[in-house]
C-alpha cells in the first residue's frame, strides 16, 4: 500500500463546526496570529495541510509507523492505516498547530504537528523538540507530551516557489483545551472559560479554577531544580501553554509548550543562603505570572481574582512536598520554607518582588498592572501564609 491509497482528509477546525478543506477553501489564507509574527509570510490553508501529509507519508511512513508503535506499544504496519484526518487547529505567537487523527485497526491515534514558517520559529522549534525529548526523559510523569520525530514538509503553491515548512510531531492531549479569562457581562467579572470546541465553550466554577491553578502551580514546581535554579520559564496563559480537561466536574491539567529550562536567577553562589533566595524569588514570581493572562488570550492584560493565589500557594506547596528527586537534594521540607514566608514582613516581601524583577521579565502592559496591585498582592499573598 502507498500513500496515493489511504484515504485522507483536510479540515480545518472553527468555533463553529469543523470545516472541509477543498479546492477553493485550500486557497484562503491562514490566520496569521499575533502582531509579532508579521514578518511570517502567508500560507494558504490547502498547500499547508498538503506540507503536513508531506512529511507524515515520507519514506512510506517509517517515521509515522515508528510514532504510532510507540503510542500502541506493538509493531504497527501500512496496511492497518485506514485513514488520515489532518486539520488546522490554532495558530499561536510562534506556531501553526495542526491535528493529525490515524485510523489504525479501527481506533482512532491522535497526534499534534507543531509547524514553524519563518526563521525564528524553525530555530524555537528545533529548540522546543530538544527540550520535551530531555525532561520527558529525566521526569518520569505525565504532564508534558512524548515528542516523537521532526522534519520539513514540502508547501507548494502555484506560481510561487517551494517553501519547506519545518515541524515536529508529539503526543496530542485528548479533550484537552485552551482556557482564558473574558469579561463576562452579566457579572461584571473576567470568569476563566473554556475554549471546548466538543462539548461547546462554558466557564469554569470557582471551585474548578481553584483546582486549575493548584495543578500549574504543582506542574511548574515539581520541575524546578533547586540545586542549580533550572526551571520551565519562560510560560504565559496568554500563550496557551497550558491545556486542560473537564470531565464530570473535575479538572485536568497539561503543560504543551516549553520553550526553555535553565537558570533564571544569575546566582553564582550554591549556598544554602542563594538557594533559598532562588526557590523564594520562584515562588513570587509564581504567585504574580499565575495571575496575568489577556482577555480572550488576545486582548487586555487583566489580573485573576485573588482566588488564583490560594490555589497557586495550595499547588506550590504540593509540588514541593511531592518533588524529592536529586535535583531537589538539600531542599528544605514544605513546612520549613512555609514557616520562613511567614516571618517575612509586607516590606521584606516588596523588596523581594523588586529583586524578582530584576531575573524575570514583563512587558510594559503587565509592569503597569503590577505597580496598581502589588500592595493588596502581597497583603493577600501575607494573609493566605498565616
Amino acid at each position: 500500500m502507498n500513500s496515493k491509497e489511504i484515504p485522507v482528509r483536510f479540515l480545518a477546525a472553527t468555533p463553529q463546526a469543523e470545516v472541509p478543506v477543498g479546492v477553493v477553501g485550500g486557497k484562503i489564507p491562514l490566520p496569521s496570529g499575533p502582531p509579532s509574527r508579521q514578518e511570517e509570510p502567508d500560507l494558504l490553508y490547502g498547500p499547508y495541510l498538503e506540507a503536513v501529509h508531506h512529511l507524515l507519508i515520507k519514506d512510506d511512513y517509517q517515521k509515522l509507523l515508528e510514532a504510532l508503535g510507540s503510542r500502541l506499544s506493538r509493531v504497527v504496519t501500512v496496511k492497518e492505516i485506514d485513514f488520515l484526518e489532518i486539520r488546522t487547529e490554532k495558530h499561536g505567537a510562534c506556531y501553526h498547530v495542526a491535528r493529525v487523527d490515524v485510523g489504525v485497526s479501527g481506533q482512532k491515534v491522535p497526534f499534534a504537528v507543531n509547524v514553524a514558517a519563518n526563521q525564528k520559529a524553525k530555530e524555537q522549534l528545533v529548540k522546543d523538540f530538544r527540550l520535551l525529548k530531555m525532561i520527558t526523559n529525566r521526569y518520569n510523569n505525565k504532564f508534558i507530551p512524548n515528542v516523537y520525530f521532526k522534519g520539513a514538509g514540502c508547501y507548494r503553491e502555484k506560481g510561487k516557489p517551494i517553501k519547506w515548512l519545518h515541524m515536529f510531531v508529539a503526543e496530542w492531549f485528548r479533550n484537552f483545551h485552551e482556557f482564558h479569562l473574558r469579561r463576562d457581562h452579566a457579572s461584571g467579572s473576567n470568569r476563566m472559560l473554556l475554549w471546548d470546541h466538543d462539548r461547546g465553550w462554558r466557564y469554569l466554577s470557582q471551585e474548578q479554577c481553584f483546582e486549575l491553578y493548584r495543578q500549574i502551580a504543582r506542574i511548574l514546581t515539581l520541575y524546578y531544580d533547586y540545586n542549580n535554579f533550572r526551571q520551565i520559564y519562560p510560560w504565559h496563559h496568554a500563550a496557551g501553554d497550558f491545556v486542560l480537561k473537564e470531565e464530570l466536574g473535575k479538572v485536568d491539567v497539561r503543560l504543551i509548550t516549553i520553550r526553555d529550562y535553565a537558570a533564571v536567577v544569575d546566582f553564582t553562589s550554591r549556598k544554602k543562603a542563594a538557594k533559598l533566595l532562588g526557590l523564594i524569588l520562584f515562588f513570587l514570581h509564581l504567585t504574580i505570572q499565575m495571575r496575568i493572562d489577556r482577555l480572550d488570550g488576545v486582548g487586555q492584560v487583566v489580573w485573576a481574582e485573588d482566588l488564583c493565589l490560594e490555589g497557586t500557594i495550595a499547588g506550590f506547596f504540593a509540588g514541593l512536598e511531592e518533588g524529592k528527586t536529586q535535583s531537589r537534594k538539600g531542599e528544605p521540607t514544605a513546612e520549613e520554607i512555609r514557616d520562613l514566608f511567614r516571618r517575612f514582613s509586607s516590606d521584606e516581601w516588596l523588596h523581594l518582588l523588586v529583586e524578582m524583577l530584576g531575573s524575570y521579565k514583563f512587558s510594559q502592559e503587565e509592569l503597569s498592572l503590577l505597580r496598581d496591585r502589588c500592595d493588596a498582592h502581597i497583603g493577600c499573598l501575607k494573609g493566605l501564609l498565616a
